[in-house]
Protein backbone atom coordinates (compact mmCIF):
# COMPACT_ATOMS: atom_id res chain seq x y z
CA UNK A 1 0.00 0.00 0.00
CA UNK A 2 1.07 3.56 -0.63
CA UNK A 3 2.02 5.45 2.53
CA UNK A 4 -0.88 6.81 4.55
CA UNK A 5 -1.76 10.44 4.21
CA UNK A 6 0.17 12.37 6.80
CA UNK A 7 -1.54 13.91 9.80
CA UNK A 8 -0.87 17.30 8.24
CA UNK A 9 -2.49 16.33 4.95
CA UNK A 10 -5.57 14.97 6.69
CA UNK A 11 -5.86 18.07 8.85
CA UNK A 12 -5.40 20.44 5.90
CA UNK A 13 -7.94 18.51 3.82
CA UNK A 14 -10.65 18.77 6.44
CA UNK A 15 -9.95 22.40 7.27
CA UNK A 16 -9.83 23.52 3.64
CA UNK A 17 -13.15 21.90 2.96
CA UNK A 18 -14.57 23.66 5.99
CA UNK A 19 -13.32 26.94 4.56
CA UNK A 20 -15.50 26.44 1.50
CA UNK A 21 -18.70 25.64 3.35
CA UNK A 22 -21.47 27.17 1.28
CA UNK A 23 -22.82 23.91 -0.13
CA UNK A 24 -22.18 21.93 3.04
CA UNK A 25 -23.65 24.55 5.36
CA UNK A 26 -26.74 24.67 3.19
CA UNK A 27 -27.07 20.89 3.35
CA UNK A 28 -26.58 20.84 7.10
CA UNK A 29 -29.13 23.59 7.62
CA UNK A 30 -31.59 21.54 5.63
CA UNK A 31 -30.74 18.49 7.73
CA UNK A 32 -31.32 20.36 11.00
CA UNK A 33 -34.58 21.77 9.71
CA UNK A 34 -35.73 18.54 8.09
CA UNK A 35 -37.78 17.31 11.04
CA UNK A 36 -39.84 20.51 10.96
CA UNK A 37 -40.31 20.30 7.19
CA UNK A 38 -41.12 16.60 6.93
CA UNK A 39 -44.84 17.20 7.30
CA UNK A 40 -44.69 19.43 4.23
CA UNK A 41 -42.99 16.91 1.96
CA UNK A 42 -43.79 13.48 3.35
CA UNK A 43 -46.83 11.82 4.80
CA UNK A 44 -47.86 12.83 8.28
CA UNK A 45 -47.07 9.29 9.40
CA UNK A 46 -43.46 9.64 8.21
CA UNK A 47 -42.98 12.90 10.06
CA UNK A 48 -44.51 11.53 13.24
CA UNK A 49 -42.43 8.36 13.16
CA UNK A 50 -39.17 10.19 12.55
CA UNK A 51 -39.78 12.53 15.44
CA UNK A 52 -40.81 9.67 17.72
CA UNK A 53 -37.74 7.70 16.66
CA UNK A 54 -35.43 10.26 18.27
CA UNK A 55 -35.96 8.48 21.60
CA UNK A 56 -36.85 5.04 20.24
CA UNK A 57 -34.88 1.82 20.65
CA UNK A 58 -32.15 0.94 18.19
CA UNK A 59 -34.32 -1.85 16.79
CA UNK A 60 -37.17 0.58 16.04
CA UNK A 61 -34.85 3.16 14.50
CA UNK A 62 -33.21 0.46 12.39
CA UNK A 63 -36.61 -0.77 11.22
CA UNK A 64 -37.56 2.77 10.23
CA UNK A 65 -34.31 3.13 8.27
CA UNK A 66 -35.02 -0.14 6.47
CA UNK A 67 -38.50 1.09 5.52
CA UNK A 68 -37.28 4.48 4.30
CA UNK A 69 -34.45 2.85 2.35
CA UNK A 70 -37.00 1.79 -0.25
CA UNK A 71 -37.67 5.45 -1.03
CA UNK A 72 -34.52 7.34 -0.21
CA UNK A 73 -32.06 8.56 -2.84
CA UNK A 74 -28.60 10.13 -2.69
CA UNK A 75 -28.17 13.53 -4.34
CA UNK A 76 -24.68 14.69 -5.29
CA UNK A 77 -23.83 18.38 -5.19
CA UNK A 78 -21.78 20.02 -7.91
CA UNK A 79 -18.04 19.79 -7.16
CA UNK A 80 -16.37 22.88 -5.78
CA UNK A 81 -12.76 23.48 -6.74
CA UNK A 82 -10.17 24.63 -4.24
CA UNK A 83 -6.73 25.94 -5.04
CA UNK A 84 -4.67 23.19 -3.43
CA UNK A 85 -7.06 20.56 -2.08
CA UNK A 86 -8.66 19.48 -5.36
CA UNK A 87 -12.41 19.09 -5.70
CA UNK A 88 -14.89 19.06 -2.82
CA UNK A 89 -18.21 17.21 -2.96
CA UNK A 90 -21.36 17.04 -0.88
CA UNK A 91 -23.79 14.12 -0.78
CA UNK A 92 -27.29 14.22 0.71
CA UNK A 93 -29.54 11.31 1.64
CA UNK A 94 -33.10 12.35 0.79
CA UNK A 95 -36.67 11.22 1.09
CA UNK A 96 -39.05 13.44 -0.87
CA UNK A 97 -36.51 16.28 -1.13
CA UNK A 98 -35.78 16.32 2.60
CA UNK A 99 -32.20 15.70 3.66
CA UNK A 100 -31.94 12.86 6.16
CA UNK A 101 -28.15 12.64 6.08
CA UNK A 102 -25.08 14.31 4.62
CA UNK A 103 -21.52 13.34 3.75
CA UNK A 104 -18.52 15.27 2.46
CA UNK A 105 -15.66 14.19 0.23
CA UNK A 106 -12.52 15.70 -1.26
CA UNK A 107 -10.64 14.47 -4.32
CA UNK A 108 -7.01 15.56 -4.30
CA UNK A 109 -5.06 16.38 -7.47
CA UNK A 110 -3.25 13.53 -9.19
CA UNK A 111 0.34 13.21 -7.93
CA UNK A 112 3.19 14.08 -10.29
CA UNK A 113 4.92 11.27 -12.18
CA UNK A 114 7.83 11.00 -9.74
CA UNK A 115 5.52 10.45 -6.81
CA UNK A 116 3.43 8.00 -8.82
CA UNK A 117 6.60 6.03 -9.52
CA UNK A 118 7.14 5.93 -5.75
CA UNK A 119 3.74 4.31 -5.28
CA UNK A 120 1.58 7.35 -4.54
CA UNK A 121 -1.98 7.19 -5.86
CA UNK A 122 -4.61 9.81 -6.53
CA UNK A 123 -6.40 9.92 -3.20
CA UNK A 124 -9.85 10.96 -2.05
CA UNK A 125 -11.08 11.60 1.48
CA UNK A 126 -14.57 10.87 2.84
CA UNK A 127 -15.60 12.62 6.06
CA UNK A 128 -18.35 14.50 7.90
CA UNK A 129 -21.11 11.84 7.89
CA UNK A 130 -24.19 12.81 9.91
CA UNK A 131 -27.89 12.00 9.85
CA UNK A 132 -31.32 12.71 11.35
CA UNK A 133 -31.30 11.54 15.00
CA UNK A 134 -34.26 9.29 14.27
CA UNK A 135 -32.00 7.02 12.18
CA UNK A 136 -28.86 5.08 13.14
CA UNK A 137 -25.84 6.65 11.47
CA UNK A 138 -24.40 3.23 10.70
CA UNK A 139 -27.39 2.59 8.42
CA UNK A 140 -27.94 6.07 7.00
CA UNK A 141 -24.27 6.47 6.10
CA UNK A 142 -24.15 3.29 4.03
CA UNK A 143 -25.86 4.66 0.87
CA UNK A 144 -23.98 7.94 1.23
CA UNK A 145 -20.60 6.20 1.34
CA UNK A 146 -21.59 3.95 -1.56
CA UNK A 147 -22.57 6.95 -3.70
CA UNK A 148 -19.42 8.85 -2.73
CA UNK A 149 -17.15 5.94 -3.61
CA UNK A 150 -18.84 5.49 -6.97
CA UNK A 151 -18.58 9.20 -7.78
CA UNK A 152 -14.96 9.42 -6.68
CA UNK A 153 -13.99 6.31 -8.65
CA UNK A 154 -15.63 7.74 -11.76
CA UNK A 155 -13.63 10.94 -11.32
CA UNK A 156 -10.32 9.13 -11.09
CA UNK A 157 -9.76 8.36 -7.41
CA UNK A 158 -7.44 5.38 -7.04
CA UNK A 159 -7.50 5.31 -3.25
CA UNK A 160 -10.27 6.36 -0.88
CA UNK A 161 -9.66 7.17 2.76
CA UNK A 162 -12.12 8.01 5.51
CA UNK A 163 -11.58 10.41 8.39
CA UNK A 164 -13.67 10.33 11.57
CA UNK A 165 -13.28 12.16 14.89
CA UNK A 166 -13.43 9.76 17.83
CA UNK A 167 -16.13 11.76 19.56
CA UNK A 168 -16.62 10.93 23.23
CA UNK A 169 -13.26 9.18 23.63
CA UNK A 170 -12.29 10.96 26.85
CA UNK A 171 -15.68 10.32 28.42
CA UNK A 172 -15.36 6.63 27.57
CA UNK A 173 -11.85 6.44 29.07
CA UNK A 174 -13.14 7.99 32.31
CA UNK A 175 -16.29 5.87 32.46
CA UNK A 176 -14.32 2.67 31.85
CA UNK A 177 -11.38 3.85 33.99
CA UNK A 178 -9.43 2.49 31.06
CA UNK A 179 -6.05 3.59 32.44
CA UNK A 180 -6.32 0.72 34.93
CA UNK A 181 -6.19 -1.85 32.14
CA UNK A 182 -2.95 -0.45 30.70
CA UNK A 183 -0.82 -2.46 33.10
CA UNK A 184 -2.18 -5.66 31.59
CA UNK A 185 -0.73 -4.67 28.22
CA UNK A 186 2.74 -4.79 29.75
CA UNK A 187 4.25 -1.89 27.81
CA UNK A 188 2.79 1.04 29.77
CA UNK A 189 3.79 1.97 33.29
CA UNK A 190 2.29 4.06 36.06
CA UNK A 191 3.41 7.32 34.47
CA UNK A 192 1.47 6.58 31.29
CA UNK A 193 -1.60 5.52 33.26
CA UNK A 194 -1.54 8.70 35.33
CA UNK A 195 -1.09 10.82 32.22
CA UNK A 196 -3.98 9.09 30.45
CA UNK A 197 -6.28 9.72 33.41
CA UNK A 198 -5.24 13.37 33.56
CA UNK A 199 -5.81 13.97 29.85
CA UNK A 200 -9.14 12.14 29.88
CA UNK A 201 -10.38 14.09 32.91
CA UNK A 202 -8.87 17.35 31.68
CA UNK A 203 -7.02 18.02 34.94
CA UNK A 204 -3.31 18.26 35.88
CA UNK A 205 -1.51 15.19 37.19
CA UNK A 206 -0.83 15.07 40.94
CA UNK A 207 2.15 17.29 41.64
CA UNK A 208 1.65 19.33 38.46
CA UNK A 209 0.07 22.77 38.31
CA UNK A 210 -1.15 22.59 34.71
CA UNK A 211 -2.23 20.03 32.16
CA UNK A 212 0.69 20.64 29.84
CA UNK A 213 2.73 19.28 26.99
CA UNK A 214 4.63 16.86 29.20
CA UNK A 215 1.42 15.14 30.30
CA UNK A 216 0.14 14.85 26.73
CA UNK A 217 3.48 13.40 25.59
CA UNK A 218 3.47 10.86 28.43
CA UNK A 219 -0.11 9.85 27.58
CA UNK A 220 0.19 9.64 23.80
CA UNK A 221 1.16 6.02 23.12
CA UNK A 222 -1.18 4.58 25.74
CA UNK A 223 -4.03 6.84 24.65
CA UNK A 224 -3.54 5.77 21.04
CA UNK A 225 -3.84 2.12 22.07
CA UNK A 226 -7.11 2.87 23.89
CA UNK A 227 -8.34 4.98 20.96
CA UNK A 228 -7.80 2.05 18.59
CA UNK A 229 -10.05 -0.11 20.74
CA UNK A 230 -12.59 2.71 21.05
CA UNK A 231 -12.70 3.17 17.27
CA UNK A 232 -13.86 -0.43 16.83
CA UNK A 233 -16.53 -0.43 19.53
CA UNK A 234 -20.09 -1.41 18.63
CA UNK A 235 -21.80 1.97 18.52
CA UNK A 236 -24.27 2.52 15.65
CA UNK A 237 -23.99 6.31 16.14
CA UNK A 238 -20.22 6.30 15.63
CA UNK A 239 -18.98 7.85 12.40
CA UNK A 240 -15.95 5.59 12.54
CA UNK A 241 -18.11 2.46 12.82
CA UNK A 242 -20.29 3.75 9.98
CA UNK A 243 -17.26 3.72 7.69
CA UNK A 244 -16.15 0.32 8.98
CA UNK A 245 -19.62 -1.06 8.32
CA UNK A 246 -19.50 0.47 4.84
CA UNK A 247 -16.40 -1.56 3.98
CA UNK A 248 -13.42 0.39 5.31
CA UNK A 249 -10.53 -0.91 7.39
CA UNK A 250 -9.10 1.04 10.29
CA UNK A 251 -5.76 2.45 9.18
CA UNK A 252 -4.51 4.57 12.07
CA UNK A 253 -5.47 6.89 14.90
CA UNK A 254 -4.07 10.42 14.88
CA UNK A 255 -3.09 12.01 18.17
CA UNK A 256 -4.06 15.68 18.61
CA UNK A 257 -5.30 15.77 15.03
CA UNK A 258 -7.73 18.52 16.06
CA UNK A 259 -6.19 20.90 18.57
CA UNK A 260 -9.29 23.00 19.23
CA UNK A 261 -10.19 23.30 22.91
CA UNK A 262 -13.46 21.43 22.45
CA UNK A 263 -11.82 18.54 20.56
CA UNK A 264 -8.99 18.18 23.08
CA UNK A 265 -11.47 18.11 25.95
CA UNK A 266 -13.78 15.63 24.22
CA UNK A 267 -11.33 13.20 22.58
CA UNK A 268 -7.77 14.45 23.15
CA UNK A 269 -8.04 15.69 19.57
CA UNK A 270 -7.89 12.11 18.25
CA UNK A 271 -9.28 11.19 14.84
CA UNK A 272 -9.25 7.85 13.02
CA UNK A 273 -8.28 7.33 9.41
CA UNK A 274 -9.72 4.42 7.45
CA UNK A 275 -9.07 2.94 4.04
CA UNK A 276 -11.61 1.58 1.58
CA UNK A 277 -10.76 -1.14 -0.91
CA UNK A 278 -11.10 -0.78 -4.65
CA UNK A 279 -14.65 0.15 -5.65
CA UNK A 280 -16.65 -2.62 -7.31
CA UNK A 281 -20.35 -2.18 -8.18
CA UNK A 282 -20.92 -5.95 -8.02
CA UNK A 283 -19.28 -6.20 -4.59
CA UNK A 284 -21.31 -3.23 -3.38
CA UNK A 285 -24.56 -4.90 -4.45
CA UNK A 286 -23.65 -8.03 -2.51
CA UNK A 287 -22.68 -5.96 0.52
CA UNK A 288 -26.04 -4.20 0.41
CA UNK A 289 -27.88 -7.51 0.73
CA UNK A 290 -25.76 -8.51 3.70
CA UNK A 291 -25.89 -5.11 5.36
CA UNK A 292 -29.60 -4.30 5.22
CA UNK A 293 -31.49 -7.48 6.10
CA UNK A 294 -35.21 -7.66 5.49
CA UNK A 295 -35.80 -7.29 9.23
CA UNK A 296 -34.07 -3.89 9.09
CA UNK A 297 -32.52 -4.45 12.52
CA UNK A 298 -28.91 -3.45 12.97
CA UNK A 299 -26.84 -6.20 14.58
CA UNK A 300 -23.36 -5.26 15.83
CA UNK A 301 -20.57 -7.61 14.71
CA UNK A 302 -20.69 -10.64 16.98
CA UNK A 303 -23.53 -9.17 19.02
CA UNK A 304 -27.26 -9.09 19.46
CA UNK A 305 -29.57 -6.46 18.14
CA UNK A 306 -30.66 -3.96 20.77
Amino acid sequence: LAPLLSDAALRVAAKRNLRHPSMFQHMRRRLVASSARLARYTTKADATRLEAARSASLADRSALAAELSGRWIVATGDPQQTESAGDSFGFALRVDEVNLGVLRAALFPAPPKQRRDEGHLRTALIFGASCHPGLPLSLAAKPLVKAARAELAQRGAERVMGLAPLTGLCGWVVEEQAWERLSSLGEFGDEAAGAVEAVARGVPRPGHSVLGQGTFSAAQKAFEALATAYARRDDPESECLAYLEAGADLAAVHWLHDTSQEAVRDRAGVSASLEFGAYSPAAEATADELYMPSSGIYTPPGGEAS
